[in-house]
């Protein structure tokens, strides 16, 4: 079970920042010439929130000696100075307060009591921007004290002092150096009720109450975050506690280590982690637990599946191919074979009849790796030599004479087809035996055909298109690339499979969940092309210059012939000799043309589509959960 406590995550002053920044976008962009709109600042501590502003090109700026009066500025939660208001005003500079109401109180305060004579006393962290924007309200004189030993710092004179404190601080550390203080001075005002901020107090009751019935607490939030280490400390003290300042750490940790869907698991976020956020985690662990779970059982059974397709086989020759396709028909991801399993648990099938399925659709994949790598001409999959490079490595030498190297070229290729030809059979026949006695077995067949067919339309479509396109036959525009990503991926690798699994427990696809998976679909291609120039081929386990090399047609290549750079790019796009300096400025390119950007910001707009469809459909949050986190599994993958 997975638990998320009630009151966790953002606090109130920050949503009501973020919601104030999106509304003064949604009404510019509108407008015919919209301003430019510019956080001081960051808004909070949060990267990510930061990244997704940025994507809409709201920046963060650290100096205002660039913004004009054309511009918008918006002062972040944390707030700032009365000189930042006064420059602002002065320059007539359009600008919005985010600043959170407990911390603009505080200020109104330090303002007060400053203007009155007062000696300030500001406990907190001395280099934390809520501290600094309120020393700010008394000309940056403010006594700065973290722990007991600065109160030395204090004057021994007889002005009045006044003491506040930072509202993320830890309340009982607070009281303690404020009586230090008073022990020390007498002429002391001390200011405690409504300075600390309840949220990360309500945040930090709200979560023991969940710690104490779970095995792990993961919790979200900057690492250097005070309010998200007093969290940490406070859950820490109830349950083996962890803490992960981004979602593809989370990922990696999760994934590498004993998790199962058996544990309790609690997941809480600090003041400044978007409950949003935090969902992401839980859709993301409930999809890994699944995941693993499945992946458990097709690593157990995939060895006899592999034994079998050797049953009767007496030619050595022969054997020795299949060997090399059992080489290659094992060390998948197996996400297929999973969302196969969905489908049939998804039809309220609680056993492991689609155990055979997953492993037809596995070795189908296969098939289908075989074929593509002899159009692509690769030398690696899965982080192995593919069958024609295996060929080759075994007849071809330096010495070979042409004729001879060619012949082994021709013979690397044939075999290549003849085995994944084997490859659809043997699937076809995995199938036929397992579920010959199954009512659904007609519809299933029909089903498994219609996703070959579709696959294969989406082949003819990747291997036709980059021709056309390299020699101006026809120009390639976004919709062609989108049919390439329905047919040969939202087909072959996210409907299809739950689609079967669907199918095998006695249900169809109904026609929204379709539109649903098309768009999961489309997603998991768009990442794919991105990983397939900007990984690394020892995460990738490909060549990752390849797409370049076969001139594919991706989101990123439509988008960047549309703009200024497409004459550079194609100079470089497609060349045969292609070395570590072009392949740097393709990816250069592909960035200053904002194409990559453009494919990101796709992925985020999918995602949305995505999360919001599956909320209105009729299906058991546990499957919405475990869909949602195929998607955030999608979007943060490296290979």
């Amino acid at each position: 079970m997975i638990y998320i406590p009630k009151i966790c995550g953002t606090c109130n002053g920050s949503v009501k920042a973020l919601n104030l920044i999106y509304e003064i976008y949604e009404r510019e962009i509108k407008k015919d010439n919209p301003k430019k709109i510019y956080i001081y600042k960051e808004i909070l501590h949060n990267p990510k929130v930061i990244e997704e502003l940025t994507n809409l090109g709201i920046m963060t700026i650290d100096t205002l000696d660039n913004v004009t009066s054309e511009d918008i500025v918006i002062i972040r939660c944390h707030g700032e100075g009365y000189n930042t208001y006064k420059y602002l005003e002065d320059k007539g500079i359009e600008y919005y307060d985010a600043t959170c109401p407990n911390v603009a109180r505080i200020h109104k305060l330090v303002y007060e009591k400053y203007q009155n004579g007062y000696e300030i006393i500001l406990v907190g962290n001395h280099s934390h921007p809520e501290v600094i924007g309120t020393n700010g309200w008394c000309e940056n004189e403010a006594i700065i004290i973290e722990k007991e030993e600065d109160i030395e710092k204090i004057n021994s004179d007889n002005q009045k002092k006044y003491i506040i404190c930072q509202t993320t601080f830890n309340k009982d550390l607070f009281l303690k150096i404020a009586n230090s203080i008073k022990e020390k001075y007498s002429n002391l005002e001390i200011e405690v009720e409504n300075t600390i901020c309840n949220a990360v107090k309500n945040i930090c009751k709200s979560s023991v109450e969940v710690v104490k019935k779970c095995d792990y607490m993961c919790v979200i939030g900057g690492k250097n975050s005070s309010n998200t280490k007093e969290l940490f400390n406070e859950v820490s003290k109830y349950s083996e506690s962890y803490m992960f300042s981004n979602i593809l750490e989370f990922y990696k940790f999760i994934k590498d280590n004993n998790f199962t869907s058996e544990d309790d698991i609690g997941i809480t976020g600090g003041a400044s982690t978007p409950i949003k956020e935090i969902y992401n985690y839980k859709y993301l662990l409930t999809f890994i637990l699944y995941y693993k779970d499945k992946l458990k059982e097709f690593i157990k059974g995939q060895s006899g599946i592999n034994k079998g397709l050797l049953d009767n086989v007496i030619n050595d020759n022969i054997k020795e191919v299949i060997n090399d396709f059992c080489d290659l028909n094992q060390d998948g991801k197996y996400i297929r074979g999973t969302l196969i399993a969905l489908g049939y648990n998804m039809a309220s099938l609680n056993d492991q009849n689609y155990l055979n399925l997953a492993f037809a659709y596995e070795m189908f994949q296969t098939s289908v790796l075989v074929h593509d790598d002899i159009i692509d001409n690769a030398k690696y999959r899965r982080g192995k030599e593919t069958i024609p490079r295996r060929i080759c490595a075994k007849y071809l030498n330096d010495k070979s004479e042409k004729d001879y190297q060619k012949s082994v070229l021709a013979l690397a290729n044939s075999i290549g087809i003849c085995i994944g030809d084997l490859g659809f059979y043997e699937a076809n026949n995995l199938i036929i035996k397992n579920y010959k006695e199954n009512i659904n077995l007609a519809n299933l067949l029909e089903c498994y055909n219609n996703i070959i067919i579709k696959t294969i339309k989406g082949e003819i479509l990747d291997v036709y298109l980059p021709f056309m396109g390299k020699y101006n036959l026809v120009e390639v525009c976004e919709k062609d690339i989108l049919d390439i990503y329905e047919l040969k991926t939202s087909w072959y690798t996210i409907i299809g499979p739950i689609s079967l699994g669907l199918i095998l427990g006695g249900r169809k696809l109904d026609k929204k969940l379709e539109s649903i998976l098309n768009k999961i679909g489309i997603s998991f291609q768009i990442k794919d092309d991105i990983l397939g120039i900007f990984s690394d081929i020892d995460t990738l386990g490909k060549s990752i210059y390849s797409d370049i090399l076969e001139f594919k047609q991706t989101i990123l290549y439509s988008h960047i012939i549309n703009t200024p750079y497409k004459e550079e790019f194609l100079k470089i796009y497609g060349k045969k000799n292609l070395n570590k300096t072009n392949f740097a400025k393709i990816k250069e390119l592909l960035i200053k043309s904002g194409s990559l950007d453009y494919a990101k910001d796709y992925l985020d707009n999918l995602y949305w589509e995505v999360i919001n469809e599956l909320d209105e459909i009729d299906m058991e949050d546990y499957f919405k959960d475990i869909l949602k986190g195929l998607f955030v599994y999608i979007n943060i993958r490296e290979k």
